[in-house]
């Protein structure tokens, strides 16, 4: 039973001792706690009650009780082992790495501190290299004449590694790495989407996510960007003027060199589709539309005489079949 009736500072650090040797840490605590509101300037009993907290899992608490003892002038090798290992139990492993090395200064056991040291080494060095590795992730996207597909270059993904929400115009999906680090990709959309026909799979080289357009016309870009006029790309077809082509991306290559990152000819077919369609006449840019959107995205032609009086027909790659999205 906890006394209320301690007398003065030093009979209820005397009880919180006493409740510490037999492992009452809560009832420690509470005397500790009570010390310090009779002698706020007690740097000791900041160390005492930072023992408590940690015998609870307070880690927090217990940073913080170190921290009010070393304003007080009391330093401690214990203190910063203390604090050290509450910063690691909290994932802060440059502030546990600072406190250990603080403790070695403080005339702690040396062993003991190089190895909780090389233990946050060990740590950050996972961060840094999961930083590394998420910036090397990349994405891509084509579309279909009712569907944006957008391939997130990750491999042997289980589903309840990703998490994804969508709205009207936006895409936000969160992947949990095999490195132990999260992968996030946020996108505001060029155009709108339906959310409640929008879906993901994972498959062996990538995340495929699969957005329904809201209104069947041709995104030029997937990212809405409010400084650029609302120009078609073509990422699934080739064109040449005066007649229609087709052609498509071939994710598997793209999954192999993707360390290469070779993008020069992709970006390059992009900066031609944007100056012909900039800079063509108004036949030019409905020629464009037209082709792309009957032949399901696999044909482009700038040639308004040859598609305006017909269908432009599906012509997928080679070896593929096209097929509608259910």
């Amino acid at each position: 039973q906890i006394d209320t009736m301690a007398e003065s500072p030093e009979d209820n650090m005397s009880r919180g001792n006493s409740a510490f040797v037999d492992e009452n840490y809560a009832e420690a605590l509470h005397y500790y706690t009570k010390a310090l509101e009779q002698d706020p300037d007690n740097g000791e009993a900041y160390l005492k009650r930072s023992h408590a907290n940690a015998k609870l899992n307070n880690h927090e608490a217990t940073i913080a009780d170190v921290d009010a003892a070393l304003e007080r002038g009391c330093r401690s090798a214990k203190g910063f082992l203390r604090k050290g290992e509450a910063a690691f139990e909290l994932a802060d492993f440059s502030k546990a790495r600072a406190a250990f090395l603080d403790g070695i200064s403080a005339g702690g056991d040396r062993s003991l501190f190089d190895e909780w040291t090389r233990k946050c080494d060990a740590e950050l060095e996972k961060i840094v290299s999961a930083a590394k590795a998420v910036s090397k992730i990349r994405h891509d996207w084509y579309q279909t004449e009712s569907r944006v597909i957008i391939a997130i270059l990750l491999k042997n993904l289980k589903p309840q590694d990703v998490h994804a929400e969508y709205t009207s115009r936006t895409v936000d999906m969160t992947v949990q790495l095999p490195s132990g680090g999260p992968y996030q990709l946020s996108l505001r959309l060029a155009h709108s989407i339906v959310p409640e026909e929008t879906t993901y799979k994972c498959l062996a080289t990538k995340v495929e996510i699969q957005a329904k357009k809201e209104e069947c016309i041709w995104w030029s870009t997937l990212e809405e960007d409010p400084k650029s006029s609302t120009v078609p790309c073509a990422r699934m077809a080739t064109v040449s003027q005066g007649a229609s082509a087709a052609g498509s991306k071939n994710w598997d290559r793209i999954c192999k060199q993707e360390e290469d990152s070779v993008e020069e000819g992709d970006a390059a077919l992009n900066a031609l589709f944007q100056k012909i369609y900039a800079e063509g006449s108004d036949d030019v840019k409905r020629a464009m539309n037209k082709s792309f959107m009957e032949s399901g995205g696999t044909v482009l032609s700038t040639n308004w005489k040859e598609v305006s009086s017909k269908t432009t027909p599906v012509k997928p790659p080679d070896c593929m079949e096209y097929k509608k999205w259910n």
